[in-house]
């Protein structure tokens, strides 16, 4: 006789998905500029387009989802421009073309020039079929806006050497691992390796400021004021009292992108207490694909009472040296008799065999070892109960 059937399915975890604007034109940025003298425009999106590409990554703690760049599964793919659906906007008619296409699929190829006093926003909108789970998952950027200043002799700029979306990924921030290894005695503190590790993927992020009046580069003679874009469009100024600004001249801004998961920024210059330009800019942190495993797999002897292993992290197609700053990892062991035992949380795990159930018998001799691990949050400033901040003796704020 046949048994009564029961459908037992794969327990797939959700999805997460990560969707950042990328400007794949380096020579053809989202501001241009025009010369009022010969009508031309720098550049001429006529003649080099803009680019830009919504890339979706995306990622499941399971190990089942094998596609992290998953642009080629977007679809319901749709441009907005000042809110408005791409298509119905009649200036734009002709103007642009969206790829359907690979890798880039998603991507808006802009061949428009916009005008001096013109200002558009742009985001992108589309769905990610997860056939996994047979759910289709929505995708929606920030926006991007593209604007065009008149060079003329009395006119004010406004330009930053950084692109206008900016990406912290904690997996290529040496100065990270540089600033875990010396609190964590594993290195000696070095001006010289500190400064080595001080690049475009640091942490500790520099962006230099342009301020022109026409043709000439100014260096004085206006204030600089640097705002966070709320909900609703909502100015809040921002100051070295906030510890994600760590410098804030007329000429630099320092951030610590530790401490932003994602915010827009608007830098404006005024002269004579008169807005006279302004620059936004936005920052995400990333959370790419990586792979984790137990590095030991040698088998237990009897008469042992505890396991010692330690984790293998691969990103990129390397090994991380030293995943403790980026990921939170916890330690697990399923046997025959006890499925999913919680162990300690680290790089390194050592297991008092008893607390398994492994057991003495070919049927029960057996132990699988693995790691639960996802990326870290932003980091915060350690404050007590009442929120007064925690200081090394020098005054400098713990940020953990």
């Amino acid at each position: 006789m046949e048994s009564v059937k029961k459908r037992i399915r794969k327990d797939f975890q959700p999805l997460t998905i990560a969707v950042s604007l990328k400007i794949m034109t380096p020579n053809s940025p989202a501001s241009q500029v025009y010369n009022s003298e010969n009508g031309e425009y720098e550049p001429d999106r006529g003649v080099t387009p803009l680019v830009i590409l919504p890339e979706v990554i995306a990622n499941c703690t399971d190990g089942s989802w094998n596609t992290p760049y998953a642009n080629e599964l977007l679809s319901e793919m749709k441009w907005y421009i000042n809110g408005k659906e791409a298509s119905t906007v009649a200036s734009w008619n002709g103007k642009y073309s969206i790829d359907t296409v690979g890798s880039t699929r998603g991507a808006i190829t802009i061949n428009r020039n916009i005008s001096p006093g013109e200002s558009f926003e742009l985001h992108f909108e589309g769905v990610v079929a997860d056939t996994r789970l047979g759910a289709n998952i929505p995708v929606k950027t920030d926006t991007i806006t593209l604007s065009t200043v008149d060079k003329s002799e009395d006119e004010y700029s406004l330009s930053i050497g950084d692109d206008q979306i900016i990406r912290y990924n904690p997996f290529e921030d040496a100065l990270l691992l540089y600033d875990y290894k010396v609190a964590n005695g594993l290195t000696t503190a070095s001006t010289s390796a500190r400064n080595a590790a001080l690049n475009e993927n640091a942490y500790e992020r520099s962006i230099s400021v342009s301020v022109h009046k026409g043709d000439t580069l100014l260096a004085s003679g206006y204030t600089l004021n640097l705002y966070s874009i709320g909900s609703g469009g909502v100015l809040t100024q921002l100051t070295t009292a906030k510890h994600e600004i760590i410098t804030l001249t007329l000429t630099k801004i320092t951030m610590d992108l530790r401490l932003i998961e994602k915010g827009d920024f608007l830098l404006v210059v005024n002269v004579g207490g008169k807005e006279k330009a302004r620059k936004q800019f936005s920052i995400n942190r990333v959370y790419p694909k990586f792979d984790v495993e137990p590095a030991s797999g040698v088998s237990i002897n009897p008469g042992e009472t505890t396991h010692y292993n330690k984790v293998m992290v691969h990103y990129n197609g390397n090994i991380v040296p030293v995943p403790a700053p980026i990921l939170k990892m916890v330690w697990f062991t399923d046997t025959e008799n006890l499925t999913g035992v919680q162990h300690n949380e680290g790089t390194e795990t050592v297991i008092t065999l008893s607390r398994t159930g492994i057991g003495n018998t070919y049927l029960d001799d057996w132990l699988d070892i693995y790691v639960e691990a996802e990326q870290k949050p932003i980091f915060k400033v350690m404050t007590d109960a009442s929120g007064t901040e925690y200081t090394d003796k020098s005054g400098n704020v713990y940020i953990n």
